[in-house]
């Protein structure tokens, strides 16, 4: 009866705006739109270290519990990041140029594999584009599409991953040492002192929640690796702790992230297996083991608190990857439990907290 009331209560109150009002807000909602998409480069390293830092706050706080001053911990903490992204980093470099190297002859083997289903789909589309061309009267222009080379799009992005790296490297040091400090001369601004320890109540559950939060998925998620690997070495998969590891990584973007290793899974299966018996099964396995530890483990281990709408959730990985690519979708999920904690919290950002829960 109280959630009726209060959604209600939320709507009246939109609907209650004037034509200028909401006009403004769509205008607001547009800007922010068009501000996250153009400084990505900025706001991406921004996001990325604020979620971080949360996470590894509280291991900063207990080494300090330890006599260790906070920039000495939060030294070696990101010293220790640093060199495991550093070791994995190198580690995929080998396994990257060998699927480069040999991506043209296996794109051949599948091409022959599934050659049966490419003929059906040719031959119908043969018979669209017949259709099209006699009820066509003007033909269309030619487009010309300009390629750019491997070398060029390898470059370009790793020159952004080195200067992001660099970025959150420095930004998350900064706020694992001094962003305690911040937090607390903010909240001395804040001349209420209702508002005062609210602000500082909503600092302390953020950090706490989505520490918790991502640690929790973080385990789901290397034991899914695990799983998925022992599972495909059963069935004679090559590189099954490498598919393992991939799916745990995939397993952060809902979803999405799921889908992809579905279809990465089942185009290997075909060109290691013959027939289509095992691929299928391999596939159906992973789908199988996916929809388990998402509808079932992941719930029962989060609980009702951090429950986000499905439909939410999809929408946000989709929007976040469209406008800032792959790290948006794997920060999609955080920056929308961050926000529905805030919606708890603050009686004004409520709808934010009843739209994002399920």
């Amino acid at each position: 009866m109280t959630t009726a009331s209060t959604g209600s209560d939320h709507t009246s109150t939109l609907s209650g705006l004037s034509i200028e009002a909401k006009l403004l807000v769509g205008l607001m909602s547009l800007a922010v739109v068009y501000t996250l998409s153009v400084a990505q480069k900025f706001l991406i390293p921004v996001a990325l270290s604020f979620l971080l830092s949360l996470v590894l706050a509280p291991v900063v706080r207990w080494l300090e519990q330890l006599h260790v001053p906070r920039p000495a911990g939060a030294g070696v903490i990101v010293l220790v990041m640093v060199a495991g992204f550093s070791y994995g980093v190198s580690g995929s470099v080998a396994p990257v140029s060998n699927w480069v190297e040999n991506a043209p002859r296996v794109l051949r083997q599948l091409e022959l594999k599934i050659y049966p289903i490419k003929k059906t789909v040719e031959v119908v589309s043969e018979t669209a584009e017949q259709v099209d061309r006699i009820a066509s009267v003007n033909p269309k222009p030619t487009v010309q599409v300009s390629e750019l080379s491997f070398r060029e799009v390898l470059y370009a992005n790793t020159q952004g991953l080195v200067t992001g790296t660099v970025m959150v490297t420095f930004l998350l040091y900064f706020l694992l040492s001094w962003g305690r400090i911040v937090l607390f001369r903010i909240a001395r601004l804040l001349h209420e002192h209702g508002a005062r320890h609210q602000f500082l109540a909503l600092s302390a559950i953020l950090e706490g929640e989505v520490s918790k939060y991502l640690a929790t998925i973080a385990l789901i998620n290397f034991c899914l690796g695990i799983i998925v690997a022992a599972v495909l070495f059963a069935f004679g998969m090559p590189n099954p702790l490498l598919w393992g590891a991939a799916a745990a990584l995939f397993n952060f973007i809902p979803y999405l992230g799921g889908m992809t290793t579905a279809i990465l899974l089942g185009a290997t299966a075909l060109l290691t297996f013959d027939g289509f018996a095992v691929p299928v099964l391999v596939v159906a396995s992973f789908i199988g083991l996916t929809i388990i530890e998402g509808q079932i483990v992941t719930p029962l281990i989060l609980g009702k608190r951090l429950a986000l709408n499905p439909l939410v959730v999809f929408l946000s990985v989709v929007f976040l990857f469209l406008l800032w690519g792959v790290l948006g979708a794997l920060m999609a999920v955080p920056i929308l439990i961050t926000l529905k904690l805030i919606g708890d919290q603050v009686e004004s950002l409520r709808p934010i907290s009843v739209i994002a829960g399920r």
